[in-house]
């Protein structure tokens, strides 16, 4: 099982080692075909994260 940086076994195919995280729940979005491990954060499309973002760009 993979763990790396709280991803745990998200990949479903060999070469998908690129994931996208959540910067706010830390909860795995997507997984991207990728040579190499990848980490990318964005925003998933949970109310409260979306809310925690727009705060986040007032400050």
């Amino acid at each position: 099982m993979l763990n790396y940086h709280g991803v745990t076994d998200a990949a479903p195919a060999a070469n998908e080692l690129g994931v996208v995280i959540c910067k706010v729940c830390g909860e795995v979005m997507h997984t991207l075909p990728t040579n190499g491990y990848k980490k990318i954060s964005g925003i998933c499309g949970k109310p409260e994260c979306r809310g925690a973002d727009r705060e986040d760009e007032r400050e």
